[in-house]
């Protein structure tokens, strides 16, 4: 099986990387030059330009070597979701409360709204922000009165919005279905790697092991291996067209 690669890697698996992508530089270290490159050679083969090379980027490097075609039957990707932040200046203040609380903000409790509008900005509206969102949660009496986003918001978006196909689950397979056939995924995450108590991620990949999330409070938490991630889980809220 070929390894993973990523920033920082070495050894003879980048040379042949290197090779198969008719990259300039033969050495075996996969420096941040590379990675520039990895991730403008992913966008324009309609991959996750994530930087990492795991199974698919490998699959598709080979198929490229030889001069195959993608079968059309393949996974469908759906377009990756935005990246949306809590605490962007621009609305970070913004009060996001059901009872005018000055203390309840987008920054302190809007992950579901910003989570919700990586994708409908990605998908159906792109001038949807979180604030937009975190109004509709407020109007459609969504908004908790002490405890962030009630779960059925994302149904009512998934309404607003024009989806297709709405889905409530906890199960692994059901996500990655979701994903695998163009679909978008927002997880209500319990305390672990991504909280000490509640909190909503945009789920946008798993591959190798791992599941890629847009994290609304932080741009360093990108990922966690499947195992522990379904430890952490509550709920999953599905999207399709």
């Amino acid at each position: 099986m070929l390894p993973v690669l990523k920033l920082g890697a070495k050894g003879d698996a980048v040379r042949l990387m290197k090779a198969l992508m008719k990259y300039g530089d033969t050495g075996g270290v996969f420096d941040a030059a590379l990675e520039e490159f990895v991730k403008r050679w992913q966008e324009d083969r309609g991959l996750a330009a994530d930087g990492v090379v795991g199974r698919q980027s490998w699959q598709r490097l080979l198929q490229d070597s030889l001069g195959i075609q993608p079968e059309g039957d393949a996974p469908r990707r759906g377009i990756k979701p935005l990246d949306f932040k809590q605490y962007d200046p621009r609305w970070a203040g913004v009060i996001y409360s059901s009872h005018g609380d000055a203390k309840q903000t987008i920054k302190t409790s809007g992950c579901g709204p910003t989570a919700m509008a990586d994708i409908v900005a990605a998908a159906k509206d792109e001038t949807a922000t979180p604030p937009a969102l975190a109004q509709k949660a407020v109007a459609w009496g969504d908004r908790t009165y002490r405890s962030g986003t009630a779960w059925r918001f994302f149904e009512h978006a998934a309404k607003e919005y024009g989806f297709g196909s709405f889905e409530k689950s906890a199960a692994l397979n059901r996500l990655q279905s979701c994903l695998d056939g163009g679909g978008w995924a927002v997880a209500s995450m319990g305390k672990g790697y991504w909280t000490k108590g509640g909190h909503y991620i945009c789920v946008w990949k798993i591959e190798d092991g791992w599941v890629y999330a847009h994290d609304p409070a932080s741009s360093k938490r990108t990922r966690q291996r499947k195992e522990q991630f379904m430890k952490e889980r509550k709920m999953f809220f599905l999207f399709k067209e």
